[in-house]
């Protein structure tokens, strides 16, 4: 009898040992990941202005999401305010003429290789003007302008006055916007890849391969659309990424919060 009762103490001491261990580990492995510097990563959603298709869902997402508008739209200056008022970073989706593709694409004032440097000037600041809250902007296609090296020098030092920082979309390989950005001193960033895709789960394991990325670098930055490239469906996938970014450490941030060589 007292055999039985020493090996059920025994147990009993054994299980609790068990619990104890098990709850530090889990205590000093969440004190451990508390003190890792989270990686980061930054998604840009191009496209708003036209108040298309998307557009209320991603601005429910309660995370730090930097939102592109299209200067000379029907929703520019409200889009603008909207994504302020929720919290989002602002810049100015600026619509570039692409190597491939008809003008009649873009806007109206955008910026074409026909144009005058002063005349490039003008268009720029009259966008930069019209985006209430921006503080960098972006290039919307763009392919064709962003290879034209005095025109760039004119729209970057456009935004240095203005201390914007500068997205290369990266629409073309051989964009100038990153040399001439070094040149003059303006903050620079490149986008690592677009999220878009033709369904929410692909959208979903694009914003993780953006995780993959940041984990090898410290950051990765994606772009998304709102209208048909994108919209609804990206903005679920994001949402649908959110609790396994949480669980990597990694940290959705805006755009300017990023430090490059971090």
């Amino acid at each position: 009898m007292k055999v039985v009762i020493i090996k059920k103490a025994v147990i009993i001491v054994i299980v609790i040992a068990l619990v104890l261990t098990i709850c530090f580990f889990n205590r000093y492995t969440q004190t451990l990941s508390d003190q890792v510097e989270p990686k980061k990563i930054a998604i840009i959603i191009d496209d708003f202005g036209n108040n298309g298709e998307g557009t209320d869902d991603m601005l429910k997402i309660k995370e730090h999401l930097t939102v592109a508008v299209m200067p000379n739209s029907p929703y520019s200056i409200n889009d603008a305010e909207r994504a302020h008022k929720k919290g989002f970073e602002v810049i100015v989706h600026l619509p570039m003429e692409p190597i491939r593709g008809k003008k009649s694409w873009l806007p109206p004032d955008s910026i074409t290789s026909d144009l005058s440097l002063e005349e490039v000037l003008k268009r720029t600041r009259a966008a930069f003007d019209q985006i209430p809250y921006a503080v960098g902007f972006n290039n919307h296609m763009g392919s064709k302008i962003s290879t034209n090296r005095d025109m760039m020098y004119v729209i970057l030092k456009e935004a240095k006055k203005r201390d914007f920082f500068v997205l290369d979309s990266r629409t073309v390989v051989g964009s100038v916007i990153d040399e001439v950005s070094q040149d003059i001193g303006i903050n620079h960033y490149d986008r690592d890849m677009f999220i878009d895709s033709k369904s929410e789960y692909e959208v979903y394991k694009q914003v993780l391969k953006l995780a993959e990325i940041s984990e090898e670098k410290g950051y990765a930055i994606g772009i998304g659309h709102v209208g048909p490239a994108g919209g609804k469906i990206t903005a679920r996938g994001i949402e649908d990424a959110l609790p396994k970014l949480k669980k990597r450490n990694i940290e959705l941030v805006y755009v300017s919060q990023i430090k490059q060589g971090s």
